[in-house]
């Protein structure tokens, strides 16, 4: 029997960055104030080294970066809006950002199941507009109705 693992879900909202390094950092830096992540430097290297790897645009104006570290503690997803589109890679702008963070000695394939989820979510227009559109509580809401992510309504991959 495999084991099920919580994953919170955060958003950070009214980002104002001009770059994905600086987008990547403050949620970087959001997650260490949250108590998610214990050393910040070293995760957002960690997750620059996995774009790095593979630049992580999926399309419809969102950037989907994600690492596996031995510097998170919990796992999460967080749901960045930013107030003004940036590049991600090549010309492609981004306004939306979904940071995941999964520890990496407890990972096994829960970063591979949260990926699948995000992407069966993410091709309903209306998931994306709801996204963009409502608040902090009701985006959490719109992600743990949508989604089989979230330990607040104990929803377990």
């Amino acid at each position: 029997m495999s084991e099920t693992k919580p994953v919170s879900i955060e958003t950070y909202f009214d980002l104002n960055v001009k770059t994905k390094q600086e987008a990547i950092s403050k949620i970087g830096a959001y997650l260490a104030d949250k108590g998610f992540v214990i050393d910040v430097d070293a995760f957002v290297a960690d997750v620059f080294s996995r774009e790095d790897e593979l630049p992580t645009y999926i399309g419809h104006n969102i950037g989907l970066p994600h690492s596996k570290s031995d510097h998170v503690k919990n796992a999460v997803v967080v749901v960045g809006r930013l107030n003004n589109p940036i590049i991600w890679n090549n010309d492609n702008q981004v306004d939306l950002i979904f940071l995941i963070a999964v520890p990496k000695k407890s990972a096994g394939d829960l970063h591979l199941k949260i990926l699948a989820q995000l992407a069966r979510s993410l091709m309903h227009e209306d998931f994306r507009n709801g996204l963009r559109n409502l608040d902090s509580e009701e985006v959490k809401q719109l992600m743990y109705d949508n989604t089989a992510l979230g330990s607040d309504t104990g929803g377990k991959l």
